[in-house]
């Protein structure tokens, strides 16, 4: 775990680490793939990560998660990564969204399984915000969508709105290099904490990522 003084520093250094690992998957494969989710984690550190100096042209940037939802509604996750990533430097970079055509995420799933296995499994590295409740991506507490192994997506249904949602499945994140994974704040400090406890992984998922079959999970933290 790092710990922080504040939620700042924590996302500064989360940002700092993903720029590091991106650098590390260039010079190895010349190119990299980087998972990144949506949220007000996301809204704090996109801004740092787009300014970073790298080979931009040769980093894929897709979503863990989208709201099914037109691209330009306010809540797409694909209208945040465009409006505050794919910017300055970072605006080179090629981009991966989760939403299609489709009326339903249930029908989009093969589709978009095959735009993220054209990506090159396994991933890079993945940039994972933690909701109150424990959920990650669109991996929520209770949900089927806890148990999709077989396949690299999964739809699932929210509870709050927009309540229709496409993830990467748990069976997707264990195929992940590096995981990123900023915690600010009390409330959710103690969510974590308990997360880290035994039990159903679907009770609190982010246990899919603390889990040792899954990839190396980094936590940066900040009350």
């Amino acid at each position: 775990m790092n710990e922080f003084s504040s939620g700042h520093q924590a996302i500064g250094a989360a940002a700092t680490r993903l720029e590091q690992i991106l650098k590390q998957s260039l010079a190895l494969r010349g190119k990299a793939a980087l998972g990144v989710c949506g949220g007000r984690t996301a809204s704090a550190l996109f801004p740092f990560l787009s300014q970073c100096l790298l080979d931009w042209a040769n980093v894929h940037i897709f979503l863990v998660d989208e709201r099914w939802v037109p691209i330009d509604d306010g809540d797409s996750n694909e209208r945040l990564v465009r409006n505050l990533l794919l910017q300055g430097p970072a605006a080179a970079a090629r981009f991966c969204g989760l939403k299609t055509r489709h009326a339903s995420a249930k029908n989009a799933l093969n589709e978009v399984e095959q735009r993220l296995v054209d990506l090159g499994v396994p991933f890079d590295v993945v940039f994972l915000g933690m909701g109150d409740d424990g959920h990650i991506a669109s991996l929520f507490p209770g949900g089927r969508e806890n148990e999709e192994r077989a396949r690299l997506v999964a739809a699932s249904t929210a509870p709050v709105q927009p309540v229709e949602r496409i993830s990467l499945s748990p069976g997707a994140l264990g195929q992940v290099r590096h995981i990123i994974l900023p915690v600010i704040g009390a409330t959710k400090r103690a969510v974590l904490d308990k997360a880290l406890t035994s039990g159903p992984v679907s009770r609190f998922p982010v246990r899919h990522v603390l889990t040792g079959q899954s990839a190396s999970c980094e936590l940066f933290l900040a009350l």
